[in-house]
């Protein structure tokens, strides 16, 4: 198995395995914490007694009572905010359930029915909109992945829709309910950390060029592995009590919760982005330059997000409707992702060279060029290339060739196709690479941005991609090979 695919088969293992065990609730005695907490005055209740009162009150079904104890309890630092905010959201839920408003005792009970049932159907309709987008992300992930895998950008750009995708899946599902149980660890706090070093990779080998170590890939992404690798660990361990006692469990609560770790993290990776998009601007393409500056946008958004919900994470109103937001977001981007890459397959996935047009001797059997033609066509097309050098033209066309040839288009294909055995592009390129190779043994310190323009490519992608399928090797390293034997 190469080794760009253990890494996706190592995260799919440990997101699997990080997944905690249904343990009950129901652990609190709330008889003895009501005899414990009668002996303390309310204002030396600390962040835990407030949380075990709205346990035992929401065993009551109080949910009122509940829901302010939670909000005590949240206010003063609670460390399981996943346990809590599960609380306060059931909470929610249930006293939404209670016809409450003014008006509504003078419905009858029919019409307060219908009302509370389409606000759910509501909710579930969106709720099912958001997991059909992210199920489609997820299948698209698997189909760049099994489709683009000898890229190893495109690689990154999967695993990016991959972990996107699954953090809204299983968000949708939290707020459903569907994971209220004790220990409560989210996976989708864990993905995060796949998102931003994904992304840098995904660019920067993809458009910038830059072959990436192994030693690089561990780095960008340690600081997911090591927190996953502990949530595997300690996963079935995290409950309210041992994450305030415990040190290993509470920095484990902190990472995966803090937003400012978060907003520090994701910035990190934007300055990075930012400063080689800098530094190679001029060799991209406009509409490769667009999608860059699209997706510095996305992460400089997101960032704001989270900056903002750092700030004002103890209003739950709004730490609530953030969260909310930030997953329509995300969805968003799915959703556009999935249209570029019907739209712009080539600007995503880096499909730079036209595909090779695969001529057959059918394909020619009612050409009219007789043999004497090809001959002709053929000897003026080798003379061009290998006296006049007219690959060095980068606005070079297959049109534009059969013009100075004085044949059509056509003809000069065939030619190429079935006397050289490959296309128009693939026979250029040969010979653009093997100019440079002559330029570069001739001048071992050339630097590789003149080297571009020089050898008749028009941007540094083609000419990375084009130089690699034939040396085995990048530019800079072919020339750093020279340059030893200097």
């Amino acid at each position: 198995m190469p080794t760009k695919n253990y890494l996706l088969v190592t995260i799919l293992f440990l997101i699997i395995s990080a997944t905690p065990q249904l343990v009950a609730a129901n652990l609190i005695d709330c008889n003895q914490a009501s005899v414990t907490l009668s002996t303390i005055q309310v204002n030396e209740y600390s962040a835990e007694d407030f949380y075990i009162l709205g346990v035992c009150e929401y065993k009551s079904k109080n949910f009122e009572k509940a829901y302010n104890y939670f909000i005590s309890a949240k206010s003063l630092g609670f460390a399981n905010v996943d346990s809590l905010q599960t609380y306060l959201i059931e909470c929610r839920k249930q006293i939404n359930n209670i016809p409450v408003n003014e008006d509504s005792v003078l419905e009858n009970d029919d019409q307060v029915a219908v009302n509370n049932y389409k606000h759910k159907v509501q909710v579930y309709l969106l709720n099912i909109i958001f997991i059909l987008i992210a199920i489609i992300g997820l299948i698209t992930s698997g189909y760049i992945c099994y489709k683009h895998r000898a890229t190893k950008s495109n690689i990154f750009l999967s695993i990016l829709l991959f972990a996107i995708s699954l953090a809204l899946i299983e968000l949708v599902l939290y707020w459903q309910d569907f994971f209220a149980y004790s220990p409560s660890v989210s996976i989708y706090r864990v993905l995060f950390f796949l998102w931003a070093p994904s992304l840098y990779l995904y660019l920067k080998t993809k458009y910038l060029g830059i072959s990436i170590k192994r030693k690089e890939l561990i780095f960008h992404y340690l600081a997911f592995f090591l927190v996953l690798i502990a949530l595997v660990i300690f996963g079935n361990f995290y409950d309210s009590v041992n994450a305030e006692t415990n040190p290993l469990l509470n920095a484990l609560d902190i990472i995966m919760n803090d937003n400012w770790i978060k907003t520090i993290h994701l910035s990190a990776y934007l300055i990075l982005i930012i400063a080689e998009f800098q530094l190679n601007k001029k060799l991209l393409d406009h509409s490769f330059k667009n999608w860059i500056l699209t997706l510095i946008v996305f992460v400089a958004i997101l960032i704001i997000f989270l900056i903002a919900r750092a700030t004002f994470e103890h209003i739950f109103v709004f730490d609530y409707i953030s969260k909310y937001f930030i997953a329509v977001y995300l969805i968003l981007f799915i959703a556009v992702l999935e249209i570029l890459l019907v739209v712009q397959p080539n600007v995503i996935l880096g499909i730079i060279d036209i595909p090779q047009e695969n001529q057959t001797d059918n394909k020619y059997k009612n050409s009219g060029l007789t043999e004497n033609m090809s001959v002709q066509v053929k000897s003026q097309l080798l003379d061009l290339l290998k006296n006049d050098k007219i690959y060095l033209d980068n606005t070079l066309t297959l049109s534009k060739l059969a013009q100075v040839i004085n044949v059509d288009k056509y003809s000069v294909s065939q030619v190429i196709n079935q006397d050289l055995n490959k296309n128009f592009y693939e026979l250029i390129n040969d010979y653009r690479i093997e100019e440079a190779v002559n330029i570069i043994e001739s001048n071992p310190k050339k630097q590789v941005l003149d080297l571009i323009y020089e050898c008749g490519f028009n941007n540094k992608v083609s000419f990375y991609k084009a130089f690699k399928k034939r040396m085995h090797m990048t530019p800079k390293e072919y020339i750093e090979k020279q340059f030893s034997k200097v």
